[in-house]
């Protein structure tokens, strides 16, 4: 058994996939979630004075907040950075409402519909960036801006950070993400086939911005020892493309992109919801160290996944939140001790939810799936 390990050093050696004392800890949660367990916890979300109650909808800066669930949790990954790359850096503009729903132009012209009550993907209504034309207009907005980080979050955070010695890593999203919340899913897969040197040139202009505020944050004094790089490609029956097409029109800027932080010994989390399984050999040779969540309902299962994949690949997640939000003692067990038993072989295993922790999950479910990870995913 190794021996005891800090949390950096942990998730450094598991995701060089090399004997550690336990499986690193991390997750994400629902807004409803964390406030409700906030409460719980007698550590509530908190605005500023003069600032608009606490809402999903704005919750962006953690200086609002006394701690993170990471650290409560005593978890062994945090995150900073997560530049804003909309095109315009202003607030949203709300042109309908109901009494469950907004209808917003965003920032980067786009028209989405919200619910009010609850945290959750907006209907996409309208794109006004649809063609090379609209593009050429925008292009020059986006540049590598300064504010495009909430400072005043993230340096108290990555400071607590480094004094607990976990690791820390640099958050961003990849082309992908970027693009669709300009030109929406249809107009960019569209153009790949019908304006294929359009495409290229909004991949490339994101791909160049995303290095420069990566350096720029590194300039600032913000090293970090990983890169955790978010962007939704699949759904529940495969990625949005064929992997043929993957390789021509995204493949250059994620390996760019991964290179990067490869070069500065950064080893590269990749997060994408739905199946992505036709393009794993793809992801692994653009520079992807360890995919995240691994969705259930898309077919992802570690099972399956660490016997063919394991050697080169690491897996963060997959433990299944519909399990975990029967809030049954021993479902969650069996959940926990089959996904675990299956991946720590490979030693490249963090234990994560395969999507982020719904409301339905009680406070006291996840404090005992935190002690189990911790009881059974000690090596021996």
């Amino acid at each position: 058994m190794a021996a005891s390990l800090t949390s950096r050093q942990r998730v450094l050696r598991t995701l060089a996939r090399q004997p550690v004392d336990r499986v690193p800890i991390f997750d994400k949660f629902w807004f409803e979630t964390e406030c409700a367990w906030r409460e719980q916890l007698g550590i509530p979300l908190q605005a500023l004075p003069g600032e608009p109650p606490v809402h999903w909808s704005n919750n962006a800066s953690y200086a609002h907040k006394s701690r993170t669930l990471w650290e409560h949790f005593d978890m062994d990954i945090l995150e900073v950075a997560w530049p804003d790359y909309r095109l315009r850096l202003v607030p949203a503009e709300t042109v309908e409402e109901t009494d469950e729903w907004m209808l917003q132009r965003d920032g980067n012209g786009a028209l989405l519909r919200w619910w009010k009550h609850k945290m959750g993907t907006p209907e996409h209504v309208g794109f006004s960036v649809s063609s090379p034309e609209a593009w050429a207009k925008v292009k020059p907005l986006l540049t590598a801006d300064p504010h495009r980080v909430r400072w005043d979050e993230y340096w108290p955070l990555y400071g607590r950070a480094r004094a607990q010695d976990r690791f820390v890593c640099f958050c961003t999203v990849e082309p992908i993400e970027m693009v669709k919340d300009v030109l929406g899913h249809e107009i960019m897969l569209k153009a790949m086939i019908k304006q294929p040197e359009w495409i290229h040139d909004v991949f490339d202009t994101y791909t160049r911005v995303a290095l420069q505020m990566f350096e720029h944050v590194e300039a600032e004094g913000i090293v970090c020892d990983g890169a955790f790089v978010y962007g939704d490609m699949a759904y529940k029956n495969g990625p949005f493309m064929s992997p043929r097409h993957y390789r021509e029109f995204v493949q250059p800027y994620h390996r760019r992109l991964f290179e990067t932080f490869r070069r500065r010994g950064m080893p590269v989390i990749f997060h994408s919801d739905g199946d992505i399984r036709p393009v794993l050999d793809d992801l692994i040779a653009a520079g992807v160290d360890a995919i995240n969540p691994l969705e259930n309902n898309a077919g992802m299962d570690v099972r399956e996944l660490a016997p063919k994949w394991g050697a080169r690949l690491g897996f963060v997640g997959n433990i299944n939140v519909s399990v975990l939000a029967t809030n049954d003692p021993e479902q969650v067990r069996a959940e926990l001790r089959a996904k675990l038993g299956a991946a720590m072989p490979y030693y490249g295993y963090m234990y994560h939810s395969d999507h982020s922790v719904p409301p339905g999950v009680t406070l006291e479910t996840y404090q005992l799936v935190l002690a189990e990870v911790r009881r059974i995913g000690c090596y021996d």
